[in-house]
């Protein structure tokens, strides 16, 4: 399985920036939440936040899953000692308490009614995609534990592998297709909560930026073992960032002060900086290896992952 497939949907939600509309450009479906109240766009941006977390939350389990599951696979191919089989130990999932009224599972009577059904149908079907993928996991974990992989050689482990990365597959699949819709219903209702808001220069530039460095990274991941190919494409977008970076940085705290975000302000900030630090950092070693590895484009991602969760503080 490609990296991507894992790590792209992850924070999809928190950092779309288009307005939606159809394909002839003029507004679509989602007018209606642009028109809804300041109440009813708070209640579905709520909404979409439970499902982020939750996508967010499953997803990153999955990774590990899928990583664990690589792992099996090496060894049982016999490309390391299988008495590295008793140290992989089944990924802990520390379980959150929502007290929030607001659930994924329950989508907001402020959502239209097509909306609503979808959600319902979608996150129903996510949940259960995750639930099957931690059955099949809790079958390679007892497998592992009773030592199975002596009796078969190994089979059966490679096949519950190999199911683990299908149906993480399949997952994935699933969220983007669940996130789009995520991202397109918040987008309209935040056009109702943003627009009289103070914090809303700082925070349409803190989005764009966001969705500038994931697209930065997906280009990172297009060269793989070729950097070549991306390298003056990737110069091109690393100056951008690096201006925009310098730009928004420097935009007027006056109304950030006055809210008390000036500090989470600089604070995203200084954490897009250290990201272009990485990212000159990784960049330059590849054009010496002619690659960039999959570990150098994950810490990408753990650094993005920083710049979204500083942005979480600035809007709470």
């Amino acid at each position: 399985m490609k990296r991507a497939i894992l790590y792209i949907p992850i924070g999809i939600a928190l950092i779309a920036t288009s307005m939606s509309c159809n394909d002839t450009g003029k507004k679509g479906s989602n007018s209606a939440y642009e028109e809804k109240s300041a109440s009813a766009a708070n209640q579905v941006i709520e909404y979409t936040n439970a499902i982020v977390d939750l996508s967010n939350k499953n997803s990153d389990y999955v990774v590990r899953l899928v990583k664990n599951a690589d792992r099996v696979e090496e060894i049982l191919k016999g490309k390391s000692n299988p008495v590295f089989l008793g140290s992989i130990i089944k990924p802990v999932m520390i379980p959150t308490f929502n007290h929030n009224k607001i659930s994924a599972d329950k989508p907001v009577e402020a959502l239209n009614k097509e909306d609503q059904a979808f959600f319902k149908e979608k996150v129903a079907g996510f949940t259960s995609s995750f639930d099957k993928l931690k059955a099949t996991y809790a079958k390679l974990d007892d497998y592992l534990k009773a030592q199975d992989y002596k009796d078969d050689k190994g089979e059966k482990g490679l096949a519950l592998a190999d199911s683990i990365r299908n149906d993480a597959q399949s997952f994935f699949d699933q969220k983007i297709v669940l996130m789009k819709r995520v991202n397109e219903v918040a987008d309209a209702s935040e056009v109702i909560i943003l627009k009289d808001s103070p914090l809303k220069d700082y925070i349409i530039a803190m989005k764009a930026d966001m969705q500038a460095v994931r697209n930065y990274i997906n280009l990172l991941e297009e060269g793989g073992e070729d950097f070549a190919k991306v390298s003056a494409r990737a110069q091109t977008a690393y100056d951008a960032l690096e201006k925009d970076q310098a730009a928004h940085a420097a935009i007027d705290q006056k109304n950030a002060e006055k809210e008390s975000k000036a500090s989470s302000y600089k604070s995203f900030y200084d954490s897009f900086h250290d990201f272009l630090l990485m990212a000159k950092r990784i960049t330059r070693d590849a054009k010496d290896k002619g690659a960039i590895t999959e570990s150098e484009l994950e810490s990408l991602d753990n650094s993005l992952d920083t710049m979204i969760g500083r942005y979480n503080s600035f809007t709470k």
